[in-house]
């Protein structure tokens, strides 16, 4: 199974994200836009294992006392990994969010070896690297488009990612609720 644990933004809160962008999605057609349906905050990444038993566990030990807490965004952003460009909504920093992560790091990171940095995102698109010409005009696009959303996290969630089809689909594992 391959695993992630993740925050899973409310409904209408995708619709709006979704919504908003639709100008800028249009002007981008070739850009891999991540279905508003798969919209999500990933905490951490497992990978292909099969404990997930174990992992659910661990996490509603790690996470018992752990507040609900909200989100805000912070309009877009992307940043370039290897020879591809992730498009992605950004929010405001939130302590409680970053103690949970650190928690859920120090519980897996013996198994798991996660040693990427956290950036608190939605990731929206991935496009191909663009030349140098068309990086410069998709960074001043990018930031010009403000997406306001708030909303309060209660529960974290256990997905597998089902890969194989044209999008991955989702399907919830364990949903585990915060204070």
């Amino acid at each position: 199974m391959r695993l992630f644990l993740a925050i899973d933004v409310p409904k209408a809160v995708k619709e709006k994200i979704y919504q908003e962008l639709s100008s800028f999605r249009n002007d981008y057609r070739e850009f891999n836009w991540v279905p508003f349906e798969n919209y999500h905050i990933t905490l951490y990444f497992f990978g292909e294992t099969n404990k997930n038993e174990s992992i659910d566990r661990r996490i509603k030990k790690v996470v018992f006392d752990q507040e609900g807490f909200y989100l805000y965004s912070n309009g877009l952003d992307f940043f370039v990994r290897g020879k591809k460009m992730i498009i992605f909504l950004n929010f405001q920093r939130e302590r409680k969010l970053e103690k949970l992560v650190e928690k859920v790091n120090k519980e897996f990171f013996s198994d798991f070896h996660q040693e990427k940095k956290y950036l608190l995102h939605l990731t929206l698109a991935r496009c191909r690297l663009p030349s140098k010409q068309q990086y410069f005009l998709l960074k001043k696009k990018v930031k010009q488009i403000k997406i306001n959303v708030s909303f309060l996290v209660k529960e974290i969630i256990l997905f597998q990612s089902l890969l194989g089809g044209k999008k991955p689909v989702y399907k919830k594992i364990s949903t585990i609720s915060l204070l």
